[in-house]
């Protein structure tokens, strides 16, 4: 559906883009993830045109993508909402900026709004709205013309417990029938509804993972030996396990599958080798994106 190739985009002589690649496919939900200042902002202002690249594309099914504006719903961090509007008057405002006609607004207004969770809040002003309401709004917003593509660029980042689950169970309504694109820097949330991770550190992507990807589900098992008892290496051990020395008398075993202790206790036996300590890991999202992006 979306194709970016090789963009790059630099901003008084600093490079801030560095030959981004990747695609998005129709009804996924994407997580652009990376620490404050890594670029996830410009690169979303790329792909809606609000600025431009030097080099690479962005294209939209083949065709560049300036060409398909209409079809792309866009919630930035800081939606310029008037307190004294009503959430109405709001929706009317910025959906006539977007060239829609007052016919298509008299008809869809209300039903965006019950959409995201604002029904019978058509006359509540902005200054009334919590904030998880005026996040709700500005998806309303975002969503009114009912964009093929969806972006929110950080969503929940300001939003107490209560307003962040608000935002996370609207977007898990959301992805049900629209492609979305979440930059976000909370790791929890993205976990629990995107279903890939584009991780940028210093412009660059060093991450493409997805919820199924062999490194989020590998399982690990950590065990330590005594080493002057215990001869661990070289050991074949089972085809299912991979086994790496950590250090001398320590050792990882990972394997594909949830390891099951029993089996694995079975397997070490057979070699004997006699373990002191044992400790169990799953990496998940946040493990992996510290590991990419950690600077120490």
């Amino acid at each position: 559906m979306i194709a970016i190739h090789k963009v790059n985009k630099s901003f008084r002589g600093r490079q801030i883009l560095k030959d981004i690649t990747f695609d998005i496919s129709e009804g996924e939900c994407i997580g652009l993830l990376g620490p404050n200042g890594a670029g996830k902002t410009t690169l979303i202002k790329c792909i809606t045109g609000i600025i431009h690249y030097e080099d690479g594309e962005i294209t939209f099914h083949g065709k560049d993508i300036l060409n398909f504006k209409n079809d792309i719903g866009y919630l930035s961090q800081n939606t310029d909402f008037k307190q004294w509007m009503t959430c109405e008057e709001s929706l009317r405002f910025f959906g006539s900026l977007s060239g829609l006609s007052k016919a298509y607004l008299d008809e869809h207004i209300t039903d965006v709004l019950t959409d995201v969770g604002l029904k019978d809040k058509n006359k509540y002003k902005v200054e009334e709205l919590s904030g998880g309401m005026k996040q709700r709004l500005g998806i309303a917003q975002a969503i009114l013309h009912r964009p093929k593509l969806l972006i929110l660029d950080e969503p929940v980042s300001a939003l107490d417990p209560i307003g962040r689950s608000e935002i996370k169970n609207l977007i898990q309504k959301l992805k049900t029938y629209t492609t979305i694109l979440i930059s976000t820097h909370i790791l929890d949330d993205a976990s629990e509804f995107c279903d890939r991770y584009i991780i940028i550190k210093n412009g660059e992507i060093v991450g493409n993972i997805t919820n199924q990807d062999e490194t989020i589900n590998k399982k690990q098992v950590y065990f330590q030996v005594n080493a002057e008892e215990t001869a661990v290496s070289p050991v074949k051990l089972n085809e299912s396990y991979v086994l790496q020395e950590i250090k001398p008398g320590q050792f990882s075993v990972t394997s594909k599958e949830p390891i099951v202790f029993a089996n694995l206790m079975k397997e070490l036996d057979k070699h004997h080798i006699q373990i002191h300590s044992l400790a169990y890991e799953k990496k998940d999202v946040e493990k992996i994106f510290l590991e990419l992006v950690s600077e120490v």
